[in-house]
């Protein structure tokens, strides 16, 4: 059974241009795509190269059958994260007082973030975790390295990333469904529930492809 659509990183099953495309090179131009965001310059280019991101994503999304709003869709806590670290740096205490030198790079690294996250919410939305370990595996054996199990691991690690956002809404509808509201408290009480769940998640796999001989 697939995710609600209003998963962040889950699959939605279709059959537009994007799906039906090779998942090695989906993850290939969209871990690149996502680097970009990433490169380190002066803040105009980096701004250009982020719009241009942008698009790119915008583009991509609509082609997959998406509203481009939905790509950052369960982000919320990322940038709140983000920016209560950059409110932190910018409080002063001796002497009292507000310092925002700083302002403009953390909302550039909020767009950057950002842009990596949408990435990453475009592949697993066209893509599921079985094709992209099928890819990987395929692309070890042309290259006569299947013994090291670097495809494994990688399909495993990229799993995990969206079983994060599989809990954490999971954990964020219960929150809400009690009445929680949207404040630090929210993250307080959550994230170590998270921490549990992903650990346990772990676990599990873990024993179970030890089962398989893994």
């Amino acid at each position: 059974m697939w995710k609600s659509k209003n998963t962040p990183w889950a699959y939605r099953k279709g059959s537009t241009p994007l799906h039906r495309m090779p998942a090695g090179a989906k993850l290939v131009f969209l871990f690149f795509l996502s680097l970009a965001a990433f490169i380190p310059g002066p803040e105009p280019r980096s701004l250009v190269i982020l719009l241009g991101l942008s698009l790119i994503l915008i583009l991509l999304s609509i082609i997959a059958g998406m509203c481009p709003k939905e790509l950052l869709h369960g982000s919320g806590p990322l940038f709140l994260i983000v920016l209560s670290v950059f409110l932190i740096r910018v409080v002063g205490f001796s002497p009292p007082g507000f310092s925002f030198a700083g302002l403009f790079d953390t909302l550039l690294f909020c767009i950057r973030i950002g842009a990596a996250f949408a990435a990453g919410t475009l592949l697993f939305s066209v893509t599921t975790p079985g094709e992209i370990m099928k890819s990987l595996s395929r692309a070890e054996t042309a290259l006569g390295i299947k013994r090291l199990k670097l495809g494994l691991s990688l399909s495993l690690m990229l799993a995990f990333l969206k079983y994060f956002f599989e809990i954490w809404e999971d954990l964020n509808l219960a929150w809400k469904s009690r009445g929680g509201k949207n404040n630090l408290s929210h993250l307080v009480k959550l994230i170590p529930l998270l921490i549990e769940k992903m650990m346990i998640k772990a676990a599990e796999t873990a024993l179970a492809m030890e089962a398989r001989g893994v």
